[in-house]
């Protein structure tokens, strides 16, 4: 494809000189208003900024495909013609292949299988083929790291719209900008600042074996090492003893106060007793998302806690199906944060991107292991960024 941007005062003025440029093939693939330049530009009417495309040549491989099913044909032909003449069948086949040069034909095989394989990896992902070749490098980045194509293909556009020729061939360049979009596209959440006037609850909720323990205790021993800050731990995880107790076991090393909410009114009466803390944490049960009656159960402890954050962890091994499932399921729950588990365990991270794009509901925390209180950080926008598209953790 070839690409190029075209200003005017009007939409019609700016279509019709790409028509003229580019020809009547010519399509539009982004615009946007822009100010005038200049010291004046404030004060003058905004120009109409438009991105048009148009199919470049034949690739070069399909030359490469014709050329090896002509010499094919050319074999073919001789090899009939033989037959005809002679009456021969097959016998005289080999002879007649003997005349061209089989590594010659080897590679040229070699050859239309690549294109092959390049043509049907560009069929499969269509809105590759409308970037130059250096973003159609970005989006297939994207595709690979399970990043969703629709969003796939919005990231690389605004690349193409924001940044001139001479920066989209700076591929630096280009990775920081597509950094910077992820960054925008995700939204964050500040993590909390116990005030002594102010309890806050935090409620942490998900699907068995997402480690949520291990996170409410790593946050209370940040909160309470680093922070300063009076910490509560109330556990609702009634089903799971070992949960209670691997978490008694930490209140007790750790000095922190804990208690077990068995019913709603347990749950209610609990946070009433530890209002004279900065921070509460609650634990609970971790639930099958396919099983309605256990989330309405853990519904209404949520709504005896009354919390200001109700946290949603997911586990970033699962599959992107799987945790649109579990979100739909849990979001009876009216949850606000989301925490992203075993991140260091995950082949890949577009499906964070995928999740946080479609609940718009802002990160909070990323976990990166079992150790208390190490293994967790604050999810923050370069931080995420760079995880899910370098996958490096800065």
């Amino acid at each position: 494809m070839k690409f190029k941007k075209f200003v005017a005062p009007t939409l019609k003025e700016a279509t019709e000189m790409m028509k003229k440029e580019l020809g009547g093939n010519a399509i539009i693939i982004g615009t946007r208003r822009i100010r005038q330049p200049g010291l004046f530009g404030f004060f003058k009417p905004e120009l109409i900024e438009i991105v048009g495309a148009v199919e470049e040549e034949i690739p070069q491989e399909r030359s490469k495909v014709n050329s090896t099913v002509e010499l094919l044909k050319k074999m073919t032909q001789e090899i009939e013609t033989r037959r005809k003449l002679t009456g021969d069948e097959i016998p005289n086949f080999d002879r007649t292949i003997e005349r061209y040069d089989y590594s010659q034909i080897k590679n040229e095989l070699e050859e239309v299988k690549q294109a092959l394989n390049e043509i049907t990896e560009h069929l499969k992902y269509k809105g590759a083929n409308q970037f130059p070749s250096n973003l159609r490098k970005v989006f297939m980045n994207l595709i690979e790291k399970e990043v969703e194509e629709e969003l796939a293909n919005k990231i690389v556009r605004s690349v193409l719209l924001k940044l001139s020729g001479d920066e989209l061939r700076d591929e630096k360049r280009v990775e920081g900008e597509v950094i910077n979009i992820i960054s925008e596209i995700v939204k964050f959440s500040k993590p909390i600042k116990p005030l002594r006037k102010k309890t806050f609850t935090l409620a942490f909720v998900g699907p068995t074996g997402v480690g949520k323990t291990t996170t409410v205790a790593k946050l209370a021993a940040i909160y309470k090492i680093f922070e300063n800050a009076r910490v509560a731990l109330i556990s609702a995880d009634t089903y799971r003893i070992a949960g209670i107790e691997q978490l008694q076991t930490f209140a007790n090393i750790a000095g922190i106060p804990m208690d077990v909410a068995y019913t709603p009114e347990d749950m209610a009466r609990l946070v009433r007793k530890h209002q004279d803390k900065d921070l509460i944490l609650i634990d609970t049960v971790g639930r099958n998302q396919k099983q309605g009656e256990q989330i309405s159960e853990l519904a209404k402890f949520i709504k005896g806690a009354d919390p200001d954050e109700v946290h949603l962890v997911l586990s970033a091994t699962s599959s992107y199906k799987n945790m649109i499932d579990v979100y739909n399921r849990f979001k009876v729950l009216l949850p606000n944060r989301l925490i992203f588990s075993k991140v260091d365990e995950a082949v890949s991270l577009g499906h964070i991107l995928n999740i946080a794009y479609r609940t718009k509901i802002p990160l909070s925390y990323i976990t990166t292991g079992q150790t208390v209180p190490d293994d967790i950080a604050v999810a923050e926008p370069k931080v995420i960024a760079n995880l899910i598209y370098k996958e490096v953790l800065i």
